[in-house]
């Protein structure tokens, strides 16, 4: 297990897609990036509000390449999707307890990038969605999601 947004973790997430059969069939081939930024909000202890966080996935020949940490955010040049949501939402999918398709499908997670694609590749995209979603890797030092809500006191 790896904490969180930590380079284990990233190495840790890029195995466990590599090491599933069904995804690397049905993966696209072509080179795909896509960056997924963490925007810090009130209620992650991990990314918190005023910081952001940003990684990126390069999947190639039908596998992840590169899954790892941004020094900051993507120029946009050679990106295929750009996915942003809060911290705390990300944090909530990581530990499956929300569903990012329903949250894409709402315009919670916002997603730049060719949707008809997405849809193409539906069946992979879900493979990879329920990976990250229930996978047990994640070490949760500062808390797990769902975090408690600060209640205020009149």
């Amino acid at each position: 297990m790896s904490v969180i947004y930590t380079d284990q973790w990233y190495e840790d997430m890029k195995q466990l897609v590599n090491s599933t059969q069904k995804f690397r069939e049905l993966a696209p081939r072509e080179k795909i990036l896509a960056t997924f930024e963490v925007m810090g909000d009130e209620k992650s202890p991990y990314v918190t509000a005023g910081n952001a966080l940003y990684y990126l996935i390069r999947l190639e020949g039908g596998q992840v390449a590169e899954y790892g940490p941004l020094p900051g955010r993507h120029d946009g040049k050679g990106l295929n999707f750009r996915f942003t949501a809060p911290a705390s939402l990300w944090e909530e999918i990581a530990a499956g307890i929300a569903d990012p398709i329903q949250l894409g499908l709402r315009g919670t997670i916002k997603v730049r990038g060719d949707m008809r694609f997405l849809m193409q590749h539906a069946e992979a995209v879900k493979i990879l969605v329920d990976m990250y979603g229930h996978q047990n890797n994640t070490e949760w030092p500062k808390g797990r999601p769902p975090y408690s809500r600060q209640e205020s006191v009149a």
